[in-house]
């Protein structure tokens, strides 16, 4: 994990400026447009990882509905960001600090987020693809409705976290602290709990 993570939360929410295209969404940090309205996508995306790979604090940034392909973004420590309906291919988050950052309904393939400390944010309605989040902190965190397909969770603590009707295909959660971990509802095919302690886990609601 990254060592050079602070023991408190110094960041601040990304700022809700809304997009001067008037579609009602938020507009990426340094623009007055949002992601989907930007004149170059692409080059607003460069522009945004670019920032990103300079910085060691990444501290309420704005960069939804963009796209990211093959960038470095490890061993950052990122404080309420908002990355909501973006698309990552093969981007680094190794050693990664996150703390209250937001990327619901957003597409993973082929990402790394392992030895990363990721705390009280949300992946919810996500996709994921190929990713690995091995040996993480991964608690408190929002998976409720994602789709996880091929990918590893193993040797993490998942403490209080929510996958409740995510699907769950071809992954491993094995060797992991899934206490007071909640799959309500959720699809599991080919799903690895080896050595997880899933008697601490929540997989039905007891009828009162």
């Amino acid at each position: 994990m990254n060592s050079a993570a602070p023991s408190r939360i110094m960041g601040i929410m990304f700022k809700c400026t809304p997009c001067a295209a008037g579609c009602g969404n938020v507009a990426v940090s340094g623009s007055d447009l949002c992601g989907l309205h930007c004149a170059d996508p692409q080059k607003e995306s460069r522009r945004i990882a670019a920032d990103i790979m300079k910085e060691t604090n990444i501290n309420g940034l704005n960069a939804a509905h963009l796209r990211f392909t093959g960038f470095d973004f490890s061993s950052k420590n990122y404080y309420g960001c908002n990355f909501t309906e973006s698309y990552f291919s093969s981007c680094i988050f190794t050693n990664s600090f996150m703390r209250m950052d937001f990327f619901d309904m957003s597409v993973f393939i082929d990402c790394d987020f392992s030895n990363s400390d990721i705390q009280f944010s949300s992946f919810g309605a996500c996709i994921f693809e190929g990713c690995k989040f091995d040996n993480s902190e991964l608690t408190h965190l929002n998976f409720n409705g994602a789709s996880l397909s091929r990918c590893s969770l193993d040797h993490s603590d998942l403490y209080n976290s929510r996958f409740n009707t995510a699907k769950l295909m071809q992954t491993s959660i094995s060797d992991c602290n899934i206490t007071s971990v909640y799959f309500i509802n959720a699809e599991q095919t080919e799903l690895s709990f080896k050595s997880s302690n899933t008697r601490d886990a929540v997989f039905k609601l007891e009828r009162q």
